[in-house]
């Protein structure tokens, strides 16, 4: 099923797609995917692998700021804080469509204006069932010769992190959704 930002990369080495249902409206998904990011709302992943073993210095919100919701193409999504070995990374925000969409480019080290890697979020709206979110990440060619090897080693860990970050927005929408207390973070 082709999605939003496919077509930044036409001939994919790669492609990772999952997806989690969300029982909330898209509008009440989409504020805890805009305010992402390791200085702002943290990555809503393991903790204990952000933080102890990455050493990030992650805190994943439990409430939606107001503050973190103005996201704009060319917006930085920060992975790694400052002070951080390399400086502060992150894939950037090439589109997005409020409630609908947001694709990055996460392309560190190609050439200016070559994308060769996308994180894709997707909501579509299920009727009753909520919400289906999906995230799709693309790997095309031109990506530098050491980060495809990085890719292909932590490829496993990426999923894993990836399907947790679904699951920690699943959980805060819910909660919040709900009126309910918000629940911890998994460490």
């Amino acid at each position: 099923m082709p999605l939003p930002g496919d077509e930044l990369i036409p001939d994919p080495e790669d492609i990772q797609t999952m997806a989690v249902t969300v029982s909330a409206r898209p509008d009440q998904v989409w504020p805890w995917i805009v305010q992402m990011g390791v200085d702002r709302a943290g990555l809503y992943s393991y903790t204990a692998v952000e933080n102890g073993l990455l050493h990030l210095g992650v805190t994943n919100a439990d409430r939606i700021h107001p503050e973190w919701q103005d996201l704009q193409v060319g917006d930085i999504i920060a992975f790694t804080p400052e002070g951080y070995p390399g400086g502060r990374r992150g894939p950037r925000v090439v589109e997005l469509e409020e409630g609908r969409h947001l694709v990055l480019d996460s392309s560190p080290g190609a050439p200016p204006g070559k994308v060769t890697g996308t994180w894709q979020f997707v909501l579509h709206d299920a009727g009753a069932a909520g919400t289906r979110l999906l995230l799709r990440t693309r790997t095309g060619p031109g990506r530098p010769a050491g980060l495809r090897v990085t890719d292909f080693l932590l490829r496993p860990g990426y999923l894993v992190m990836d399907r947790a970050m679904l699951l920690g927005i699943k959980k805060r929408v819910e909660t919040e959704a709900q009126g309910r207390p918000p629940l911890p973070t998994p460490q």
